[in-house]
């Protein structure tokens, strides 16, 4: 499981993008773009970039430290802000780093955390095809980056019909 960075390109050509981190108004938040820590993950010939996070508040995601506030989760990957690398360029050569330990378990739970993630885009895109708002409206999927990416995922716009 590799962990990387966003290269300066992906943030400069991918201002449409809608519920990206750091990303308003198609402006990235002066700052912000410090260089989250993604792991790499292939899908159906696509590579989407898994973002490391804290503070994660929804079961969309795999957590390796668990948090100790109310309402987080913890620390861990997040499949709901998952972006589509279309570019081998978009991914830095920079490295990320993160404690051993955490590391340690994303290497070690590589096959789970892929197919979990797997399951978490099947979700979305057999939920976007029924049009099941129970799905589409709940914590793990109502601010999925994965809105920006239909076409890719082979889902027909229902917003065009």
């Amino acid at each position: 499981m590799l962990l990387k960075k966003l290269d300066q390109s992906f943030y400069d050509e991918n201002t449409h993008l809608k519920e990206a981190l750091d990303l308003k108004n198609g402006v990235w938040i002066k700052g912000k773009t410090r260089g989250y820590g993604i792991v790499l993950i292939e899908l159906n010939g696509l590579t989407f970039g898994v973002p490391v996070r804290s503070n994660i508040r929804h079961k969309a995601s795999y957590i390796t430290n668990r948090g100790n506030q109310p309402g987080i989760l913890g620390k861990g990957l997040d499949y709901s802000k998952a972006l589509l690398l279309a570019k081998p360029d978009y991914i830095s050569s920079m490295p990320f780093k993160i404690d051993t330990r955490q590391h340690e378990l994303l290497k070690d739970k590589a096959i789970f955390i892929s197919k979990s993630f797997e399951k978490y885009v099947t979700k979305y895109v057999r939920a976007i095809r029924k049009a099941d708002s129970n799905v589409l409206t709940s914590n793990e999927y109502r601010y999925t980056t994965l809105q920006n990416y239909h076409i890719e995922l082979g889902i027909e716009d229902l917003t065009t019909k």
